[in-house]
């Protein structure tokens, strides 16, 4: 899109996706993160959180857990995703996405893709590590941001991994 184009969102209300293009492409980077990330909505992610991620994480929960996802998860690894979560350096991300990246590793997320976790991180198409786009801002980028760590959450929860 040109500057011409984007320029036109400039007047459009607060919250909208036109005004939004508008503030990325004006604004600094770090600016538009602490606008559109600090205080994000999160109801995708708690929904995955509540039930997915802790499901799995909670051996009480887990035949319901497998049972809710079908096919789809009948090779997950548990011992994968509890020996990620202990072994890999995970210390830069919050408690809950620790818990979901390490759900990836369970899923194969990781060997499928032929990723290390921190090729994964300084990846410039985090959220399909196997095709050529180049995403605005990489993991390692993110995490020194105000509201960073929302984005990578808002990322995880629309991952393309899981409309395959």
């Amino acid at each position: 899109m040109f500057k011409s184009e984007i320029e036109k969102y400039k007047d459009y209300p607060e919250g909208s996706g036109g005004k939004m293009m508008y503030d990325k492409y004006f604004m600094t980077t770090k600016d538009f993160f602490s606008k559109y990330y600090f205080e994000a909505d999160l109801k995708d992610w708690d929904r995955w959180m509540n039930n997915t991620i802790n499901k799995a994480w909670n051996k009480n929960h887990r035949a319901e857990f497998l049972q809710s996802w079908g096919e789809r998860m009948k090779y997950f690894d548990f011992l994968e995703m509890e020996r990620f979560y202990k072994e890999e350096n995970l210390s830069k991300f919050d408690e809950d996405v620790k818990k979901f990246v390490s759900f990836l590793a369970g899923d194969g997320f990781f060997y499928k893709n032929k990723i290390t976790l921190e090729s994964w991180i300084t990846s410039k198409n985090f959220t399909n590590p196997i095709k050529n786009h180049e995403q605005d801002i990489r993991i390692s980028q993110a995490l020194s941001l105000k509201g960073g760590m929302n984005y990578i959450r808002i990322q995880l929860a629309n991952l393309h991994w899981w409309r395959q």
